[in-house]
């Protein structure tokens, strides 16, 4: 065991890649997260398969993307068929590691599944405390549901906050482990995904900063749209916020980011003052982005970029005298590397069957990328990515959308009446589905299937994500 790194992975839960100080965001700050980039490798290119929360966590600690091991949809029903001693905590175990797992999980797996890791530190134990600061009153004392994005002032006081009171927890393992053998710590918070709800100052702190409009591109507008984003938009469009309530909603979501990589902070100087700075790999990402109001829509579960781009950070030591620290890698990579990059660092081997692959050669230098293309589905989505162009095709209604993500950030400008260009595109993703036998390609063309207008029950699609529901 002598030689190898403890490893803290931090992620968070909703968190879109442009929003951090590191990328240019014109008014988010995040400086230790950005201290973090400019001593590691932050991941330009970094996608989940599947964005959106259950089946993205479960490629985490699968290392296989969602609609190879059967469910690219939120499914909170559906269970995984994979070996127990194959998830990542019981890799990490096995390897003689010191396991912890503190907040969220949120699988394919039965609830109380913890992973193989040694501790869990369940967030029912940050409820119960809620309960007991709030007099016992079950539900959201804001009245404000778990997927709604009006920004609303916490009900909490910092401690009770679940971002500060994951990184304390966090925090504890650090100081109470066993000192013979290394550790694998897993913080997982679930900000900023919403309720869009945060203390001071971090509610307040964008108040008077130049919070960008979201992108509204011609191609996303009214039943130009795809199908499917016309189906999600009827949901999560928010329409009843006005232009002020926009702004301060987006400014809220920023000052949870803040508020995330304050907490990250402390939890690195608990690193420091415990002395395993320099002998601890520390990775911070996230399952998913937001679309925080781009294309009339808000939360995930397209291959847009502000939903399916995430947050991809790593900094240990030697890598930043081998990179010279501050290096950005425009690698395609994807969440179902992380499981065989930590295998690759314990000394142990990964199944067979993982879909990811190691990101250590690019942490060292050794490769400038790991794959030439990557590809994704939720629902009946589709995006295939070579590196420059993503390619989205939407099996509803037959929908292609084409982005040159060399010059397009927000996937503002649709290329895909350019054939010249989708062709050959369209092609290497149809190749791919027949090499996995794929069911939305039949004769050696993508599926169609025809749909257009949105019922009037498609339109009440909001069911259960208000205030009231799940109270």
């Amino acid at each position: 065991m002598a030689g190898r790194p403890n490893i803290v992975l931090i992620t968070s839960d909703q968190h879109r890649a442009d929003t951090l100080g590191c990328t240019g965001h014109p008014c988010v700050r995040t400086p230790h997260l950005d201290m973090l980039a400019s001593e590691g490798v932050r991941f330009n290119q970094a996608y989940t398969d599947c964005p959106v929360c259950i089946p993205s966590r479960t490629t985490l600690v699968t290392g296989r993307q969602a609609h190879r091991y059967g469910k690219p949809d939120y499914a909170p029903s559906y269970r995984v068929n994979h070996p127990r001693d194959q998830f990542l905590g019981a890799l990490m175990t096995a390897a003689g590691y010191q396991t912890c797992l503190v907040g969220k999980t949120h699988w394919h797996t039965e609830p109380s599944f913890r992973g193989g890791f040694e501790a869990w530190v369940p967030l029912s134990r940050l409820q119960t405390l809620q309960a007991v600061y709030s007099g016992g009153r079950p539900g959201r004392l804001t009245g404000i549901g778990a997927n709604e994005f009006s920004p609303t002032l916490s009900a909490f006081p910092a401690r009770l906050c679940s971002t500060d009171w994951i990184v304390d927890r966090s925090m504890e393992f650090i100081q109470e482990r066993e000192r013979d053998q290394p550790f694998f710590l897993w913080a997982s918070m679930i900000d900023p995904h919403p309720p869009n709800t945060i203390h001071e100052p971090y509610y307040s702190m964008y108040d008077s900063e130049a919070v960008p409009d979201p992108a509204l591109p011609e191609w996303s507008e009214g039943d130009s749209a795809p199908y499917a984003l016309r189906f999600h938009r009827a949901g999560n469009g928010h329409t009843w916020m006005k232009s002020d309530a926009l702004r301060k909603a987006r400014g809220v979501y920023y000052g949870k980011v803040t508020n995330i990589d304050h907490q990250i902070g402390r939890l690195l100087g608990a690193l420091i003052a415990a002395g395993v700075w320099d002998n601890t790999v520390i990775v911070y990402s996230s399952d998913h982005g937001d679309h925080l109001g781009d294309y009339g829509d808000f939360s995930k579960s397209t291959f847009l970029d502000g939903s399916a781009r995430i947050p991809l950070i790593m900094r240990y030591g030697p890598w930043r005298d081998a990179l010279g620290g501050g290096h950005v890698c425009d690698s395609l990579v994807q969440w179902a590397d992380l499981l065989p990059t930590f295998c690759e660092l314990a000394g142990t081997q990964p199944a067979e069957t993982v879909d990811g692959v190691s990101l250590l050669p690019l942490c060292t230098g050794q490769q400038s990328a790991v794959r030439d293309s990557l590809h994704g589905q939720i629902g009946r989505q589709h995006m295939f990515h070579d590196g420059r162009y993503k390619y989205l095709y939407f099996v509803e209604d037959g929908r292609e959308l084409l982005f040159d993500k060399s010059r397009d950030p927000f996937d503002e400008y649709d290329l895909a009446e350019a054939e010249d260009l989708i062709g050959p595109i369209r092609q290497r993703m149809v190749d791919h589905l027949i090499s996995e036998n794929h069911t939305d390609v039949r004769d050696g063309q993508l599926i169609d299937l025809g749909m257009g207008s949105l019922s009037p029950k498609d339109l009440s699609n909001a069911t259960g994500w208000l205030g009231l529901a799940g109270a």
